[in-house]
């Protein structure tokens, strides 16, 4: 999932929402026929629903609502009313507006299709509401809880939001909804979600040869000491977490270009990318024959970069769908990576080579600023010549190479990192580097973070070191970051690991690690580590800070790295979540802290929350304020 100082997967729409909405953040301390998805069980949907759920205002301000009915489609005809009567109301095409009077709380009541739905309004007298506050909700779904939200592009008539719910029993819920938490439609998906299913990975495809001909296509790599250098996958699709087959589960999702939502798929044995229109119509489904990566990006045309992974043969591309039709525009291949022992059955005077076969590894695609995509790639081939038994020499070739592809699908390769070695006798280890992020550098260049790995283990360890390349027309630039990994897993994938700040100064993490990094000069300013938990960047904000969350609170520092945790969040009781703290409005008596999965900053300002689901919480949609 780019904005100003971070790249996600809505591409340049997001990067401008967020320079547009960054001063206010110094204020707190995304086939035209519609699928007919099932809906959830009938005895479970509620047949009238107030959105939002609930909502806060101050005195002589205004906020609207609307009635659903059990398909989740706006009623036309429905009374209003709300007791006791402290905000007028007004409606319109079935909509109503409260207009706060006086301080107090009240249940708005919709009366509709024979039935009858309510809401909670709160109206607080002053100026203005505390930071924290939370200006409205929408409860999920009976037996369902609010999985994630995606920020919809701004468009003319489009939704602000899309609510995604799960359910232990049912396929997920899409709910559209606007700014101020109105649904304006709700669908079914065919897929099934949990929060495990949006961290779900499978392993890389290949294939082991033996002298061309086929014994596994499970293997990964790599040359070993001994014979046996390839090793197998599991082959159960189920130790993946995968599906029945026929059956598909929920990944992740972010906006179109035009206002809508794609989304992927994942089924036992292939994935999909589906495209759902501003008005909840299924526009189209890329139907893969292998992988399709869990991020993209979306170009200034509306394009979507994706990367696919094939199993037979192995092999991996970067693919640019259109954005009217989802049919592939261009695929650029990427090379093969291998490992390969001549000899391999050193006593058989017969020709035998063991060579196993694997699609290179990618990072994360992006569009930059000029609205090119990027990614990095990285490519390993080996090889060792055995004769009469004894090693008679090898071959290391390692490369991470930056792709770029314009709009039009011309595409470059610049090779940035290279390691080679060959010589007589056996293997000798050699280093090893590892594609990782890549973002825009705030110059017209890209900055492009990777793993290096030494073969140095005489410490008793692996020597591991987290570094970044800033490659511009101009050259390019390398950089030791004072950071021993940017990953845990060393060769894991990362896409948020590095957010550029005002100025373009850069921020980057790598868990335990924050640290603040003038690319221009090419000096760090200074390293931040909190005596506990992991830092996880949010975005930057006006004057070169960056706000960060760590061990349930939400921090922000300035740009000489003053930090303080903003005192309206705690660290809850999931040490995972962001802890919200909550005051009764009215009489300033403190209430139980709201436990928040994921919160965004929005286009227009405040943050738009997932509260985390039982035992934590109801998982709700939740918008609070941050100024």
């Amino acid at each position: 999932m780019f904005r100003l100082c971070r790249h996600n997967s809505a591409g340049r729409a997001c990067c401008l929402a967020v320079k547009l909405s960054a001063a206010m953040l110094m204020l707190v301390c995304w086939f035209g026929t519609r699928i007919a998805y099932a809906g959830t069980k009938a005895a479970d949907r509620p047949t009238l629903q107030v959105t939002p759920s609930s909502v806060t205002l101050l005195v002589n301000e205004a906020s609207t609502c609307t009635a659903v009915d059990q398909d989740g489609r706006a009623l036309k005809a429905v009374e209003w009313s709300i007791r006791p009567q402290i905000a007028e109301l007004k409606e319109v095409d079935g909509e109503v507006t409260i207009i706060g009077k006086q301080a107090g709380r009240a249940v708005l009541t919709a009366r509709g299709n024979d039935q009858f739905a309510t809401a909670a309004v709160t109206i607080v007298a002053g100026e203005k509401l505390p930071v924290g506050t939370v200006r409205w909700t929408v409860e999920p779904l009976p037996g369902y809880e609010t999985l994630m939200v995606v920020q919809a592009v701004p468009s003319q008539a489009a939704p602000t939001f899309y609510s995604v719910e799960w359910s232990k029993s049912e396929k997920a819920v899409v709910r559209a909804l606007t700014e101020s938490g109105q649904q304006l439609w709700r669908t079914q998906l065919l897929s099934s979600a949990s929060p495990m299913t949006l961290k779900n990975t499978v392993p890389a495809p290949g294939q082991v040869l033996q002298n061309d001909a086929l014994i596994s296509d499970h293997s990964m790599f790599i040359i070993g000491e001994k014979s046996g250098f390839a090793l197998n996958n599991a082959t159960d699709p189920s130790s993946y977490g995968l599906p029945a087959d026929g059956k598909s589960i929920f990944l992740g999702a972010s906006g179109d270009d035009a206002g809508g939502m794609v989304f992927l798929e994942r089924g036992r044995f292939r994935d999909a990318l589906v495209d759902l229109s501003a008005a909840g119509d299924e526009v189209w489904r890329y139907r893969s024959e292998g992988r399709l990566t869990n991020h993209w990006t979306v170009n200034w045309s509306g394009d979507i970069g994706i990367v696919e992974t094939l199993a037979k043969p192995p092999s991996s591309a970067l693919l640019v769908l259109n954005a009217g039709t989802g049919i592939v525009r261009f695929k650029i291949p990427f090379p093969v990576s291998s490992s390969t022992i001549d000899g391999y059955r050193c006593a058989d005077p017969q020709r035998n080579i063991l060579k196993s076969v694997r699609p290179s590894v990618s990072g994360s695609v992006f569009t930059s600023t000029d609205g090119n995509m990027y990614l990095q790639v990285g490519t390993h081939v080996e090889s060792l010549l055995i004769e009469n038994c004894k090693n008679k020499n090898y071959t290391f070739d390692e490369t991470l190479a930056l792709l770029r592809v314009t709009p039009e699908g011309e595409n470059e390769w610049k090779t940035f990192q290279h390691i080679h070695a060959d010589g007589e006798g056996g293997m000798i280890a050699q280093p090893r580097i590892f594609a990782g992020e890549s973002i825009p550098d705030g110059f017209g260049g890209v900055l492009a973070a990777w793993t290096y790995l030494s073969p140095d283990n005489s410490g008793g360890q692996i020597r591991s070191e987290a570094r970044l390349s800033r490659i511009s027309e101009l050259g390019q630039r390398d950089f030791t970051l004072p950071m021993p990994y940017w990953t845990k897993g060393l060769n894991s994938f990362f896409d948020s690991n590095m957010v550029l700040g005002e100025g373009n100064f850069l921020y980057a993490v790598n868990g335990p690690q924050l640290l603040r990094m003038d690319t221009e000069k090419g000096e760090v300013n200074w390293v931040r580590h909190p005596p506990k938990g992991e830092v996880k960047l949010d975005h930057s904000t006006a004057g070169g800070g960056v706000l960060v969350s760590n061990a349930g609170l939400l921090v922000y520092f300035d740009a000489d790295g003053n930090g303080g945790a903003m005192p309206c969040t705690l660290a809850g009781s999931n040490p995972e979540d962001i802890g919200l703290v909550q005051t009764d409005l009215l009489d300033g008596k403190p209430m139980e802290a709201l436990q928040l999965r994921e919160a965004d900053f929005t286009w227009a300002g405040g943050y738009i929350a997932v509260e985390d689901g039982a035992p934590y919480g109801r998982g709700r949609l939740v918008h609070f304020l941050v100024k």
